[in-house]
């Protein structure tokens, strides 16, 4: 067994701050609101210095900026007019000359005022930087059990060069090994091949993929968008037999997006009419065409079943037995096509879609409305939240004991009135879900200076089941309102007037009410 595990975690917001201009315009809108509201004041140099009559006066304030305004008085608080010249970020020339006694006011100039062009381009670059950090996970787990090696392979250290090589190898010890790795031993004369002895040899392969985005476009509003992909393979190889026939099983889920049709509810007034479901009754003869010309200029194989049958060795003629439109390879795509709103002619054919069919799933939430007017001062906090889940899985599939395989995932089985071979990809699949949830749809969640708080939500999740075996299609739909408030007794030992022994401990108590009002139903519909 072997197992590839890559993780990684990118900051882009630490890379970003690599470069001055992006680090300032992280720090201006990373500031709160209450915090820009608040005046920064500039600083000031205040001292009374007499002018010269012969030379020039230079006055060390220390500022660290020559972005200063000067203004003098003299002794009688009069504006006095003078010239002067700035050398560097400390110092100042009086070019003015004379023999009075003035007062200097040296103050810094705060240059917060910006045009629009600057305005519109921090706002822009802001914007670009919306993407703050990428957490990413791949695993992948290779295993292979293969019984009945001849007695002369391998000795106490797993090793053994009766065959000149290393036996089982290397690759088999280290876990880098695929299903070829069986016709290479079976090949060498490794393995004994007992008619008698039938336990398969079994290959697994597990494989997921994790990716989540974390995006901040305005300031407090922060979307998570989380990918995810988890295929389970299991095949078992009856390699003691010349056409060593292979069983194959597993499971798979990925995130997905059926957005399109959801929220829309069906009524006895109109029979439970249903949109999505009468799409997928439209989609069944287009998918059915499209597996079809999968098979356009292919032959039928000459071998299992189709060993002294009169089509072996022919072209495939749909004639002589199509693609059933209650099979799973028609029905799958059909079903996801239409309650996922994708387009049937493009929508993939593989049940099992690979890493580019993967949709995201995401959660928003933003707290921004607390710097609006006087919110701030009557909540501590105040969010709201929104999230969308949604996956595509097969529970559990196996494969079809007769299938034989012509290349590239396609292939035969025999029909059981006719004899006759018919198209068919490997899997079995009984059955398929699309899960969805809007956990919530909208939610509020705010908590008062007077440490009252409260939640609202509103959220709405179904179910859609596709039994192949049974043609029917089962919708599950949930609707539901949830309410909460609670409060927070702070330092509630000195409530109760309990004296603690840890002084500076502070024993709260929180007090919690929640309501769930929901409506549940289910509907079968017959394909």
């Amino acid at each position: 067994q072997a197992s590839l595990n890559l993780e990684g975690r990118f900051n882009l917001e630490q890379l970003y701050n690599k470069f001055t201009y992006l680090k300032n315009v992280n720090k201006r809108f990373a500031k709160s609101s209450s915090s820009s509201n608040k005046k920064i004041k500039p600083k000031r140099f205040t001292r009374t210095m007499q002018l010269k009559k012969d030379t020039t006066l230079v006055i060390t304030h220390n500022l660290k900026t020559k972005k200063v305004k000067i203004v003098a008085a003299d002794t009688k608080n009069r504006p006095f007019a003078v010239k002067s010249r700035i050398i560097d970020n400390n110092k100042v020339e009086i070019l003015t000359r004379g023999e009075q006694n003035i007062k200097f006011t040296i103050t810094e100039i705060l240059n917060d005022e910006k045009n629009i062009w600057t305005e519109i381009g921090e706002h822009a670059t802001r914007f670009a930087m919306m993407v703050r950090n990428v957490n990413l996970r791949y695993r992948t787990t290779n295993g292979l059990s293969l019984p009945q090696f001849m007695p002369e392979i391998g000795d106490i250290f797993g090793q053994s060069t009766h065959y000149d090589v290393m036996a089982p190898g290397l690759d088999f010890a280290f876990g880098f090994t695929d299903e070829s790795y069986i016709n290479k031993v079976k090949e060498r004369g490794w393995l004994l091949c007992d008619e008698t002895q039938t336990s398969p040899a079994i290959f697994s392969k597990t494989s997921e993929f994790n990716l989540e985005i974390g995006l901040e476009p305005l300031r407090g509003l922060k979307i998570t968008l989380t990918n995810n992909r988890t295929d389970n393979r299991t095949n078992q190889i009856q390699f003691m037999y010349n056409d060593m026939n292979t069983i194959y099983s597993g499971s798979y889920t990925k995130t997905h997006c059926a957005i399109a049709t959801a929220l829309r509810g069906s009524s006895s007034e109109d029979g439970y009419n249903s949109g999505a479901f009468n799409k997928f009754l439209e989609n069944i003869p287009s998918i059915r065409n499209r597996v079809e010309s999968q098979y356009a200029g292919k032959n039928y194989p000459s071998t299992g079943f189709m060993i002294n049958h009169g089509l072996a060795g022919q072209p495939f003629n749909a004639e002589n037995g199509g693609a059933g439109e209650s099979s799973s390879d028609v029905l799958i795509p059909a079903f996801v096509a239409a309650y996922s709103g994708f387009n049937p002619d493009k929508v993939s054919l593989n049940p099992f879609p690979g890493l580019a069919d993967i949709l995201p799933n995401w959660r928003v939430t933003y707290d921004g409305l607390i710097q609006i007017g006087k919110i701030r001062k009557i909540f501590k906090s105040f969010v709201l939240s929104h999230a969308y889940q949604c996956t595509y899985s097969v529970g559990s599939f196996t494969s079809y004991s007769d299938w034989i395989s012509i290349g590239n995932g396609l292939g035969f089985t025999q029909d059981q009135l006719t004899q006759n071979p018919v198209p068919s990809s490997p899997f079995k699949i009984s059955s398929v879900v699309i899960t969805e949830k809007f956990a919530p749809l909208i939610g509020v969640s705010a908590t008062m200076k007077n440490n009252i708080s409260f939640n609202a939500e509103y959220r709405d999740a179904r179910t859609l089941t596709l039994n192949s075996d049974a043609g029917q299609v089962v919708e599950a739909n949930s609707k539901s309102f949830v309410f909460g408030a609670g409060y927070k007794f702070v330092n509630f030992n000195s409530f109760l007037k309990i004296k603690s022994s840890q002084k500076g401990v502070s024993n709260d108590l929180t007090l919690n009410l929640e309501c769930n009002m929901s409506n549940n139903n289910a509907l079968i519909r017959k394909i």
